[in-house]
């Protein structure tokens, strides 16, 4: 994935705190491990720190979580350059970071760790006070509640030393979101952030320098979709929630021909409506009166009401938009002549008009593609190349991936949508980010799988109430995720049916709950 590295442009400027997870964990799924990422981080900071410091007495005031383990890397980096003091805030025997603990271990052995506590923080005063330099390795952006009396009195130490004061990633104390102090922060000469600017410092000007340091994180980490992606589109689910209030999805598709469809963008099982398992908490199908299928007393969860038979018609506009709701797939198995200009855009307009998000698939997209007037910005496309041949004029079935790639940004740009262009690399991007996603096997080149996906997407635009872009990053991530998973068990014989009722399996490690 060398080649990704032209589309870096098309990544976050800016890293906001949950991006630094996300990037993390993305990272680990691509076999970067957090002690490998602590190490070259180490390493880094302390070739950064030898070209200005070199034989200057430096200490290392360390935290007890991970960018504490970073700081204890970069010290031992420096040992034989520079002369290091380092000093733990807290007890090593209290550390619950692994990484810090494998720092702190490595590190004791070559040179003495003081231990810092409120009662003796004098040997910090007294450390800092022979210093010529203080790297501030306390506190990273993973900072919880109030500052402790300990970290506070080191920050005050530390910016009252009137020495040159180095922080990592971000100052301690301060949010990396809003650049707001705990109580106190810590007051640098210069900040040597990792991988990217934090957000708060496209928000608020600084007093301080900042310099980026390049840590490896190759360009796939940012541009291939992972579990992180997952985690930023998963909120926490209020221990007293109800139904409503995590998403509720309409789903407008079916025919004689394909019943089953809009069944499977919503229903998977008598259980499990695709969307349904992904978190959304009520769903509603719509569908054409000859297309009902008589499953109700099976899927108690499944709100089943009939539209009008061969054409959508003025009346199934009111009982479509009236349908409970904050995001809308339409198209799963529809036929080709079912929607018309006037109604489908009356309904894009009310979705539009309410803060409402459109997935739109199959016969959506083929009506799409003769009035792009309607396309906007709540919208996720989600055609294959065939499909997306119809939409743009475009045949990319002889394209190389780099040419797909520029032409789905440029068809998003031009139009204000987010793009999902299906395949075995599935390019998801809404023409300023960009992601993509690859399938490790084919088990999803099957019927129906990409009504599942379709589900899943308006899922997470509900949860969401919103976000387009984000919502299907982690929407093809989870889809193909299961595909892997079922490919394991199955083999090349998993259906439709098979995939949306796998979904607990794959979303359960995300589920989260807020008190």
């Amino acid at each position: 994935m060398q080649k990704l590295k032209e589309f870096v442009l098309y990544t976050k400027k800016y890293m906001t705190i949950d991006d630094a997870y996300a990037l993390f964990a993305n990272a680990n799924a691509l076999g970067m491990s957090e002690k490998l990422m602590v190490e070259d981080t180490g390493s880094v900071i302390a070739e950064n720190l030898q070209r200005k410091h070199r034989n200057d007495r430096i200490t290392f005031v360390c935290g007890p979580g991970g960018k504490g383990a970073i700081g204890m890397s970069a010290a031992r980096h420096l040992m034989s350059i520079a002369d290091i003091q380092v000093a733990l805030i807290g007890n090593h025997e209290d550390l619950k970071n692994e990484s810090a603990r494998f720092n702190f271990r490595m590190l004791e052995n070559t040179v003495d760790v003081e231990e810092i506590n409120p009662e003796n923080i004098d040997k910090l005063k007294l450390m800092v006070k022979k210093s010529d330099d203080v790297v501030d390795a306390i506190i990273g952006i993973g900072m919880h509640g109030r500052l402790s009396n300990t970290v506070l009195k080191a920050i005050k130490t530390v910016n009252g030393s009137k020495k040159y004061i180095i922080s990592i990633d971000v100052p301690s104390g301060i949010n990396a979101d809003t650049g707001s102090k705990n109580i106190d922060a810590v007051n640098p000469d210069v900040v040597l952030t990792i991988h990217k600017m934090k957000n708060y410092l496209a928000e608020k000007a600084q007093h301080y320098s900042v310099n980026i340091i390049d840590i490896g994180i190759p360009p796939s980490v940012e541009l291939m979709a992972g579990p992180g992606d997952v985690m930023l589109a998963t909120k926490p689910r209020l221990i007293y929630a109800n139904k409503y209030e995590h998403g509720n999805v309409v789903v407008v598709g079916g025919s004689v021909d394909y019943r089953g469809a809009p069944l499977l963008t919503g229903m998977a099982s008598e259980h499990a409506l695709a969307a349904l398992k992904t978190g959304s908490g009520y769903v509603t199908i719509m569908t054409p009166e000859d297309a009902l299928i008589n499953e109700q007393r099976m899927m108690p969860e499944l709100i089943l009401h009939s539209i009008s038979k061969d054409k959508l018609q003025k009346q199934d506009i009111q009982n479509i938009t009236s349908a409970k709701h904050d995001s809308i797939v339409i198209g799963p198995g529809l036929k080709l002549d079912y929607l018309d200009y006037k109604y489908f855009s009356e309904i894009l307009e009310y979705e539009r008009n309410n803060g409402k998000y459109v997935v739109a698939d199959a016969s959506a997209l083929r009506l799409l593609s003769r009035y792009k007037d309607l396309i906007e910005r709540n919208m996720v496309l989600t055609p294959h190349t065939g499909e997306f041949k119809y939409l743009s004029g475009i045949d990319l079935s002889k394209r190389n991936m780099d040419s797909k790639i520029h032409t789905a940004i440029d068809f998003a740009k031009t139009y204000g949508c987010t793009l999902v262009l299906k395949g075995n690399e599935t390019i998801i991007t809404d023409g300023n980010l960009l992601k993509i996603n690859k399938a490790e096997t084919p088990a999803l080149a099957t019927m129906g799988t990409g009504d599942v996906l379709s589900g899943i997407i308006a899922s997470y635009l509900a949860m969401n109430k919103g976000e387009p872009f984000k919502s299907a990053v982690a929407g093809v991530y989870v889809h193909a995720k299961i595909g892997d998973m079922l490919y394991k068990e199955l083999g090349m014989h998993a259906t439709a049916y098979d995939v949306a009722t796998a979904i607990p399996k794959v979303l359960k490690e995300f589920d989260r709950i807020s008190y």
